[in-house]
């Protein structure tokens, strides 16, 4: 019987799977300790066919045994898959197929299961016999059947070694943190954003398809944390289109967030045109209606002052900034935490799963200065 783990974990659930042994070194640790096993003294007198039958019971219990414990610990490692965050059960699917590692799980379940009746089995065959020979034949093919059945599995497991490799790759989001997703077309300065307003440490390129995955950072802002996402660049075709990369995109930006961050770039260094940008916003936008959109004109650096008032003005950019000059980032950052303070105080989203206690200090509102010269 399948028993997954039903323990929610609030950061990638797919970490806390450790080594995943193959098919092969199983049967070999399982292999390994039956023939370290001796006939053992008794304090009673007994016969030697009851002693070699004993010894025959124990390496036969003792190879179900330890098969048994190490597919339980593999179905036991995966979380449970209907409480997995829409985030990395999407993810999942992608990387694998939830459906597959279900079935596979629900097989090694039923392997562990046929392993403890063949067991029984050929326990109670040894009750039949005082031949030692014949204790040894059964033991052998008991022992053949185990591995037989073991084996059939070996394609299922390796499986899951690899989708489990990939999966880890995936950083950790934490489903109580309010979420700000950075998004826009390659090279557009995202992961440089990413670096600039939270901890997230993620390569800088000067090439399209920087990040090669999605990377998390955060800002602490006192009563909670800010999730930034840096996402991989977004290509303006669509979705049934895009690469795995992409698509990963789009997931983080439908289940994760509750700002998107959109930067445009109209400088001379613009990977596409601001028409594919543009285009790119658009479909965006249609997607998630109830998401709030902030639009970023970002290397304003490289922009002359007519440039950046009429990309203002072609764009509706609610904030104009160039990471080469932080105090340009300090307005972005300020409308950043109020709207996700003012969500934490008013939302259901986070009153009911944070059940946050708000300090006085946070709620204090700010003074209004007051001018006492007459």
């Amino acid at each position: 019987m399948v028993c997954l783990s039903e323990q929610r974990y609030k950061g990638n659930p797919f970490r806390r799977v450790s080594y995943i042994p193959p098919i092969d070194v199983i049967l070999s640790v399982a292999f390994k300790q039956t023939k370290n096993l001796r006939i053992k003294s008794s304090k009673r007198r007994i016969s030697r066919e009851e002693k070699i039958a004993n010894l025959e019971r124990e390496r036969i219990s003792t190879l179900a045994m330890v098969i048994t414990e190490k597919l339980e610990r593999i179905i036991n490692q995966f979380p449970w898959i209907e409480s997995l965050h829409p985030f990395y059960g999407e993810i999942c699917d992608l990387m694998g197929n939830i459906d597959k590692i279900r079935r596979i799980l629900g097989r090694l379940g039923g392997i562990e299961n046929q392993i403890k009746e063949l067991e029984r089995d050929h326990i109670a065959r040894l009750k039949e016999t005082k031949h030692p020979n014949e204790m040894a034949e059964i033991r052998n093919q008991s022992n053949g059947r185990m591995a037989s059945l073991l084996k059939k599995a070996k394609g299922d497991v390796n499986y899951l070694i690899r989708v489990i490799k990939k999966l880890k790759t995936v950083p950790d989001f934490n489903v109580n943190y309010p979420t700000v997703v950075i998004a826009g077309a390659p090279n557009v300065g995202k992961s440089s954003l990413v670096i600039e307003i939270s901890t997230g440490k993620p390569e800088v390129g000067e090439y399209p398809f920087t990040t090669k995955k999605i990377i998390f950072g955060h800002r602490d802002i006192g009563m909670t944390n800010i999730q930034v996402v840096d996402t991989p660049g977004l290509l303006d075709r669509p979705f049934r289109d895009r690469n795995l990369i992409e698509r990963q995109s789009i997931i983080s930006i439908r289940h994760i967030s509750d700002i998107i961050l959109f930067m445009f770039d109209i400088s001379k260094d613009a990977t596409i045109s601001l028409e594919e940008q543009f285009n790119l916003f658009e479909d965006i936008e249609k997607e998630f209606p109830n998401v709030l959109i902030i639009r970023v004109l970002n290397k304003t650096d490289l922009l002359s002052e007519e440039e950046i008032i009429e990309g203002k003005k072609t764009l509706k950019t609610q904030f104009q900034i160039t990471i080469k000059d932080v105090n340009s980032l300090q307005g972005l950052i300020e409308e950043i935490e109020a709207i996700v303070k003012n969500s934490v105080l008013q939302t259901e989203k986070f009153k009911e799963i944070l059940k946050l206690t708000v300090s006085k200090e946070f709620l204090q509102p700010v003074e209004e200065e007051i001018n006492y010269e007459f």
